[in-house]
């Protein structure tokens, strides 16, 4: 093999070293936090106890995340993000008219966060265990999901058309976000055991 072939073959390979390599140090640091979030209490630990748990400066832990904050509710807000991403491209069924096609797609995006919730239930779990320590932490992890809702509403709107003036399309939002959340503090409550989809469909159908 030619120099030249060796050097290109080192340009294919070192980046998605260095990409493993920064997902690696990534997950360090969270778990470092986590434990450090159980062990202390959340507001009694600092950057800088992060940083010396991981052997790297504060400087670094902000190149991965802008604040401790993040380390907690960075995955509720993916979740979030991954819902309306599923909302943007799922397929409406042209038979249905376009309030059925706003119910449907809501009921079917939030059964979606619900089954991501699901696959991650243990870091969840933890993460919900440690915002419990802080009453102000607690509502903005159950809450997070309301930092969505006008992106909800805006994004419904589009792909529904006028079918709904603003405020009922904001109501219909909200009720459906609801009953996601109240579903899953119940499902975090009980330890992340069972089913949360059965638990939130039974909700969603509650309301119809």
């Amino acid at each position: 093999m030619s120099d030249t072939a060796i050097s290109e073959q080192d340009q294919t390979v070192r980046p998605g070293l260095r990409e493993r390599k920064k997902r690696l140090l990534q997950e360090a640091i969270e778990q470092a936090a986590l434990k450090l979030f159980l062990q202390r209490g959340y507001e009694q630990t600092s950057i800088q106890d992060i940083a010396e748990a991981v052997m790297i400066s504060p400087r670094t832990f902000f190149r991965y995340f802008p604040s401790k904050e993040e380390v907690l509710l960075g995955p509720t807000r993916a979740v979030v993000r991954a819902g309306l991403e599923r909302l943007r491209t799922l397929p409406l069924p042209e038979a249905q008219s376009e309030s059925e096609a706003a119910y449907a797609a809501l009921r079917a995006v939030m059964l979606y966060i619900a089954h991501l919730y699901q696959q991650q239930r243990r870091g969840f779990l933890l993460r919900y265990q440690i915002a419990r320590q802080v009453p102000s932490v607690a509502a903005f992890y159950l809450y997070a999901l309301l930092e969505a809702e006008t992106a909800f509403c805006d994004l419904l709107q589009e792909r529904t058309g006028e079918a709904y003036e603003r405020s009922r399309l904001r109501l219909l939002v909200a009720t459906h976000v609801a009953a996601l959340r109240v579903a899953l503090e119940r499902w975090l409550d009980e330890g992340a055991e069972g089913d949360l989809q059965a638990l939130v469909k039974s909700y969603l159908e509650a309301l119809h």
